[in-house]
């Protein structure tokens, strides 16, 4: 596959990436499962390692919800 001088990627890695929320990365990642699903030349391993990656990603974004104490959870209210 030839790739194009416009599509290769910068070398100098200067570019800043655009901030992705769990939500997105989730959709994105269960849209690529359900394809990948439903090609067929479906490649098991590799959805299952899109499906780790999903429960990472709900792991990590439950994970950065701050604890609250009980009187502030009853407080609230």
């Amino acid at each position: 596959m030839d790739v194009s001088v416009e599509d290769e990627q910068d070398p100098d890695d200067s570019s800043i990436l655009a901030n992705v929320s769990p939500k997105e990365a989730f959709v994105v990642v269960d849209t690529l499962k359900n394809y990948l699903i439903q090609h067929e030349k479906n490649i098991p391993d590799l959805v299952y390692a899109l499906l780790k990656v999903k429960d990472e990603i709900v792991f990590d974004s439950h994970a950065k919800k701050k604890q609250l104490t009980i009187d502030e959870y009853f407080s609230k209210e």
